[in-house]
């Protein structure tokens, strides 16, 4: 592993080594199997979309002004902003560098649903703040906003593996609606 400079792979180390569920690359994993593919075909696009979930998780950190995540300080605090957001752009790197490994017929595809996830997380996070701000938010922008953030995390990661696995298009859109479902669900309860 990479160690220089020490400003941008101490606290990326830090960060992984923080541990977590590790839920959207097992979902991924399952949905690979459960469209006929094996897991080790979605062994680099799992990591992928662990990467870019702690991408999400440093970026959120700052822009909500967090002290801890996991029971450890966040990354801005422990070192400071600059770091922090370099530290969560060089994640999206890795995450790319992992997911352009995987061996598909498909990757295309592949490659599109994890950028549209990206972009809509990031739609997500924008109504987040907008949210924090406003007194009327309805029930249902409150739905949208999660379902863009927490949920679109999760429906990625069942999408890619279901192509990984190359399932039917059915198949992909079963997975992708089940996996959005479980992200509103995680959020509401």
């Amino acid at each position: 592993t990479q160690e220089y400079p020490v400003t941008l792979y101490e606290p990326l180390k830090y960060l992984l080594s923080g541990g977590g569920k590790r839920i959207r690359p097992v979902l991924m994993i399952f949905c690979c199997e459960a469209a006929g593919g094996k897991m080790e075909d979605a062994v680099y696009a799992s990591v992928a979309i662990e990467l870019l979930h702690n991408f999400t998780l440093v970026h959120d950190d700052i822009m909500d002004n967090a002290d801890t995540r996991r029971g450890r300080e966040t990354l801005h605090k422990k070192w400071n902003d600059n770091v922090a957001i370099l530290s969560g752009d060089h994640l999206i790197g890795m995450a790319y560098m992992n997911l352009i490994k995987t061996n598909s017929g498909r990757i295309n595809e592949i490659i599109s649903s994890f950028t549209e996830g990206i972009l809509e997380v990031c739609e997500g996070q924008s109504y987040d703040k907008e949210f924090e701000i406003r007194k009327d938010v309805t029930l249902n922008e409150y739905l949208m906003m999660i379902g863009k953030k927490t949920a679109r995390m999760l429906e990625t990661s069942a999408e890619v593996g279901a192509l990984i696995g190359n399932g039917s298009k059915d198949r992909v859109y079963n997975l992708k609606s089940y996996a959005s479902n479980l992200g509103i669900a995680f959020q509401i309860l």
